[in-house]
């Protein structure tokens, strides 16, 4: 069956996405024209502009349909035990990180060019709000966190630059910052039985986090104060 008219339009236009994400990898976002990102996508200049206005609007596209590619699913747990679901967020988000570093930087460079208002490094806010909320309604806050602040406080903790920082210096792999973070966030949980009871269960759960990743973050948990 024949390509529709729309279907070839899209796909030139993909094409051309496409071209100017090789072009800003190698180059940079402002080292390139329009008249280059033609040639690499092999159509014509005008071909372009009818799909985009300018390479600001190309740009624009670029970092908003790369930006949907980075959300983080790992919402397997999040029906089950609350404090299960956080130690999960921790390993997702640092294996994420991790798995994404060079896609990060090109979009947050993109962001920094084009001003555009896209979160390239931080964790998805709904994802965020169901795990500060499955604690919440388990009990699992201490009495001094609200749900808005213990949602601030992990937004901050499982940043990319927050990731980058622990990264760096000492050199810490994924699973060490995943350690330090689960160390940082039970602060936020409160000391009860249930915090000692996380290596248990996740005896018992199948999925992400790998083994070894689980071994270093139960660690962490298990170190909360009393």
């Amino acid at each position: 069956m024949s390509p529709t008219r729309r279907e070839l339009v899209e796909a030139t236009r993909a094409r051309i996405l496409d071209a100017a994400t090789r072009l800003v990898r190698e180059r940079g976002a402002n080292g390139f024209s329009m008249d280059l990102l033609a040639k690499e996508a092999g159509v014509a200049r005008a071909t372009v502009y009818e799909h985009f206005r300018s390479k600001r609007t190309v740009l624009d596209e670029l970092a908003s349909s790369s930006t949907g590619t980075l959300t983080i699913d790992n919402r397997a747990s999040l029906n089950g035990d609350p404090l299960i679901a956080l130690r999960d967020m921790l390993a997702a988000v640092c294996r994420h990180w991790e798995d994404n570093r060079e896609t990060v930087r090109e979009l947050r460079s993109l962001v920094a060019v084009t001003g555009t208002d896209a979160p390239v490094d931080a964790v998805e806010p709904d994802y965020l709000k169901a795990v500060v909320a499955g604690l919440d309604a388990g009990g699992h806050l201490r009495a001094r966190w609200s749900s808005a602040e213990a949602f601030d406080a992990l937004a901050l903790l499982t940043s990319y630059p927050t990731y980058e920082r622990l990264r760096g210096a000492p050199a810490r792999s994924a699973e060490e910052i995943e350690a330090l973070l689960a160390m940082l966030a039970v602060s936020i949980v409160a000391p009860n039985g249930a915090v000692d009871g996380v290596s248990h269960a996740v005896a018992t759960t199948s999925g992400p986090p790998a083994p070894t990743t689980r071994r270093s973050t139960d660690r962490a948990f298990g170190s909360a104060p009393g």
